[in-house]
């Protein structure tokens, strides 16, 4: 009976986190500090809401995993939805003449966040099929940053290229985590600001969907992903660290946690090495050109 219940609410595990996202997100705005107190207020909150994407993401893909059609209906749904909610405004006949109360518009954004990391986790569920064993893993992790980073900082990538030249259709394809914003008065909030790309959930939940299916060890590796995650994001917001792809970072905690768990032959080593060395020269090529 423990065991059925136990079950049952992991089962349901993600209306917790997505509860939490929503409130979390959307009343963020609204939390005013002493600007003293701003930066810690910040770190914080980003520390409540990076445990509870990775909750939620890990619970979707809990469920991608036990239903297999879920995926490619959260895929298909949420890409639509989310189409339509960008839609929505010029129908209600908000403008910035014309704003929204700001309470509507902090649960209308966050609805649209909700809508693009269902899509995130959709795709990531469906390309996890892919992997039709566990030590493929380890040539395609690392492979997987490096195609993140080539796209995000190469002079040509693609990601580099819409931020420059399109701006805000980067930030219609991004969540928002809270960070500091530019504070003059003695009072000041704790608003959210753009940072992580949608590729990064894709490729979260890709990993998690492996974890889960190949029962690999989940919950150290979504306590490293959290630790590892948070540090990087509070010392990027200190300037204590560069802005690279959350996905380098990503998969150096995946790998570090589950190498145990591979069981390659000699051949598969030799080959995991020759792509780690060939991932590991690339990034380092790509950081000293720019």
């Amino acid at each position: 009976m423990q065991t059925v219940q136990q079950a049952s609410e992991r089962r349901w595990a993600w209306l917790g986190w997505s509860l939490a996202f929503f409130v979390l997100q959307a009343g963020t705005p609204f939390i005013t500090l002493p600007l003293q107190w701003v930066k810690m207020g910040t770190l914080f909150s980003t520390l409540l809401l990076m445990a509870t994407l990775l909750g939620l993401i890990f619970s979707l893909t809990r469920l991608t995993e036990a239903v297999r059609w879920l995926g490619l209906m959260m895929l298909v749904g949420g890409a639509i939805l989310w189409v339509g909610g960008w839609l929505l405004p010029p129908v209600l006949g908000w403008s910035a003449q014309n704003r929204p109360p700001m309470a509507l518009f902090a649960l209308y954004q966050t609805s649209l966040y909700y809508l693009l990391l269902l899509t995130a986790v959709g795709l990531g569920s469906v390309l996890s099929r892919i992997v039709r064993e566990k030590n493929l893993l380890v040539p395609v992790v690392p492979f997987a940053a490096m195609v993140d980073v080539l796209t995000v900082l190469a002079p040509g990538g693609f990601v580099k290229r819409v931020m420059e030249q399109a701006p805000e259709v980067a930030e219609r394809a991004s969540v928002a985590v809270t960070a500091v914003p530019s504070a003059v008065e003695t009072f000041e909030q704790v608003v959210p600001i753009v940072i992580i790309g949608v590729g990064d959930f894709v490729f979260l939940a890709l990993y998690a969907s492996c974890l889960w299916r190949f029962q690999l060890r989940v919950l150290p590796t979504a306590i490293g992903l959290f630790v590892v995650l948070w540090v990087y994001l509070v010392m990027v917001m200190v300037d204590l660290a560069p802005k690279l792809p959350a996905l380098l970072p990503m998969a150096l905690v995946f790998l570090a946690i589950n190498w145990r768990e591979f069981r390659l032959s000699p051949q598969e080593k030799l080959a995991s090495l020759v792509v780690v060395s060939i991932v590991i020269g690339f990034i380092g090529w790509l950081f000293w050109r720019t």
